[in-house]
């Protein structure tokens, strides 16, 4: 039997309900862990803002990786990892603003800074609503979106919006940047990130530094930007509302994010009460 000694875990449509927020017992069952010594680490494309929260609310020394793998979040501080090519940025930009949709920049200074493209501006003015703990900034001018350097590119709004400029960007960038297509409830999502900065090669490199082998980490996941740790992590579980493509790579399926999926997968493997 695997001793496992790292749990790791996607956030969003994973770790959390369909609210966004984390269940007494899963809060209960990660600070367990943590208490009696085995790292837990937050592994999302959220960027350290809303990271952050959930860091705090969990405590007890858990660790976050954001914006899939550009930030580390640890011991309070956050460690910046490989920003995307400017000139990368400057292309998806271009290319955002020509579909239609209001490109976002979160820039160095962790402010995200966005052109204000008419027929994408509601989406992204929902998300502000949501977000009032996070610093916005419109810019008037491309240039304006460059103050410090980017270090991911996005954008939001309908589903089939982000099919067709996830295609777009697919063909004017290709390998120069690492694109994921993330469906959501709210709004859909395309992000422009370096081709380093995978939640694969991140989550491998702390657990390096950790002193923890690939064989002994179990990581939860649900959606496309997953896929390459599941490709890596041989005991990767999906929750049972993950896409077809992470539940045909999982080492298990385990019940859904609103079942408490996480939780109950993770006291079984550790010997948890519930």
């Amino acid at each position: 039997m695997t001793e496992f000694r790292l749990a790791a875990s996607d956030i969003d449509g994973t770790l959390v309900n369909d609210q966004g927020a984390l269940s007494p017992r899963t809060l209960a069952t990660l600070q367990a862990l943590l208490d009696r010594g085995t790292p837990v680490v937050l592994v999302t494309g959220l960027n350290p803002w809303p990271a952050r929260r959930y860091v705090e609310t969990i405590g007890h020394g858990v660790r976050a990786i954001a914006l899939n793998g550009t930030f580390l979040l640890e011991e309070g501080r956050r460690r910046p990892g490989r920003f995307t090519p400017v000139e990368v940025v400057r292309t998806a930009v271009s290319i955002m603003v020509d579909q239609g949709m209001a490109p976002l920049v979160f820039g160095a200074d962790m402010v995200t800074r966005y052109l204000p493209v008419p027929q994408g501006l509601n989406a992204v003015e929902s998300l502000i609503a949501e977000r009032s703990y996070q610093p916005f900034q419109e810019v008037a001018k491309v240039e304006e979106l460059f103050e410090t350097p980017p270090a991911q590119c996005a954008a939001c709004g309908e589903d089939e919006q982000a099919r067709h400029l996830f295609a777009v960007l697919q063909a004017a960038i290709g390998e120069r940047a690492y694109l994921v297509r993330q469906p959501g409830f709210r709004r859909s999502w395309v992000e422009v990130n370096h081709p380093g900065a995978r939640k694969d090669l991140a989550l491998l490199a702390l657990a390096e530094r950790l002193g923890v082998s690939r064989e002994h980490i179990v990581y939860f996941g649900d959606s496309n930007n997953d896929l390459p740790v599941f490709d890596v992590i041989p005991h990767a579980v999906a929750v049972a509302n993950a896409c077809t493509e992470i539940k045909a790579r999982a080492w298990r399926v385990g019940p859904a994010n609103h079942e408490d999926g996480v939780a109950r997968v993770l006291e079984t493997l550790f010997e948890l009460s519930p």
